[in-house]
């Protein structure tokens, strides 16, 4: 009986913290601020390289520790205005896609950066529909991005219900 509690218990806890990390439909997961300070620092960070020089974004790589993610995405932004467009992507400005993923009713420009054994070998200017995770942030009350997820099947809003 103990071995089949314990089997049991090994078959359910990776569905458990699947659910915890991945909710079903955004906007509904209270957490703390870090995520999406996270994002911002990773994504829509202000000292983001203006132009696509590998040496500049080794700079920017170094200084944002990010070295151990293969597939890096950014968003430039000249004013707050753009910034706000990317975070409304969790609100009015995207579409539900799937589980806590909002996909962006407009296509959005960014940067692909590709890095392999701590070297950048190819940065990219991209426009295509964003896929980012939202959820809603306890300290800000609003539904924020967290996390950039890749959209590898060049996916497109639907005429599902927005994001909040």
């Amino acid at each position: 009986m103990l071995s089949f509690m314990v089997l049991l218990t090994l078959a359910i806890h990776p569905c458990l913290s699947e659910a915890v990390e991945n909710p079903d439909k955004p906007c509904v997961e209270e957490r703390d601020e870090k995520r999406f300070d996270t994002f911002l620092k990773h994504h829509l960070n202000k000292d983001i390289p203006k132009n696509e020089e590998v040496k500049e974004w080794r700079s920017f790589i170094d200084k944002i520790d990010t070295w151990k993610r293969p597939s890096q995405s950014f968003f430039r932004f000249s004013n707050e205005s753009e910034k706000d467009n990317v975070i409304a992507v969790c609100s009015t400005g995207g579409k539900k896609h799937k589980g806590n993923l909002c996909i962006s009713k407009e296509k959005l420009n960014f940067i692909h950066v590709t890095i392999d054994n701590n070297n950048v070998m190819k940065v990219t200017k991209k426009y295509d529909y964003v896929i980012l995770a939202c959820d809603k942030v306890k300290v800000k009350n609003k539904c924020l991005p967290v996390h950039f997820e890749k959209n590898g099947n060049g996916a497109t809003p639907g005429n599902t219900q927005d994001c909040s």
